[in-house]
Order: structure tokens, then sequence, then C-alpha cells
């Protein structure tokens, strides 16, 4: 079934970090993002970004949520009102977006290092 137990341990952590990430990501955009764009529409603001590329706008209130302020969370970004977005986020949806932030970013850097580590037979 597994060439190795690090094969397997890969296999394990891929499954269960995809789905955090994947129900962190439903609950996030369900919960949280849909809130602050109801709050922001009914106080007659426009909605902060209104591109969302296969779901990819909660990526976008995951960062301004998140993280500071700083290199990473820029306050002019072309794509999002990050303090607008800030004001309107609640210690839950903080939560929420630090839990997708951590789980996706982890799934991801798992893809990445498991694909070169274990030689996964991508090339």
């Amino acid at each position: 079934m597994f060439e190795s137990a690090a094969h397997a341990w890969y296999q394990i952590s891929f499954c269960v970090l995809g789905g955090v990430t994947f129900l962190s990501w439903l609950c996030f955009a369900r919960l949280s993002m849909a809130r602050i764009e109801r709050e922001m529409s009914r106080d007659g603001l426009p909605r902060s970004s209104a591109w969302d590329g296969v779901g990819l706008r909660a990526l976008w209130y995951v960062y301004a949520i998140a993280l500071p302020v700083g290199r990473w969370n820029r306050t002019d970004d072309p794509m999002i009102d990050v303090p607008t977005v800030r004001r309107y986020a609640t210690p839950f949806d903080r939560l929420l977006g630090t839990i997708l932030f951590i789980s996706g970013n982890g799934w991801v850097i798992l893809i990445v290092v498991g694909g070169m580590w274990l030689d996964l037979g991508w090339a």
C-alpha cells in the first residue's frame, strides 16, 4: 500500500491538512467573509473586492484579517480595502482566518517539500 513509513506519514498529513484547509476555507467564506460583506453593504460601503476567481477572494480577506499590517498585508492593497475589512472583523473571524492561513500555507509547504524529498514521481 505505501512504499515506506515516510510515504504513509506524508499521505496522512496531506489528507488531514487538506481537509482542515478545505473546511476552514468553507467556514471562513460562509461565516466570516459573508458577514463582513453584509455589514459593509448595510453601512453603504462597496464590497472590498469585486473579483472572485474560484473563491480566491477569501484568501485576500484571510491575509487582511489574520496578518498584522505590514510587508505581507499592505494597507494600499489594490485588491481589497484592508483597513475597512479589519474594522469589521471580530475575534472569531481572526481565529478562522488564522486557522485557514496556517493550514493552507502548511498544506502548500507539505506538497512542495513532500514532492522534492519523497520523490513522488512528479518529474
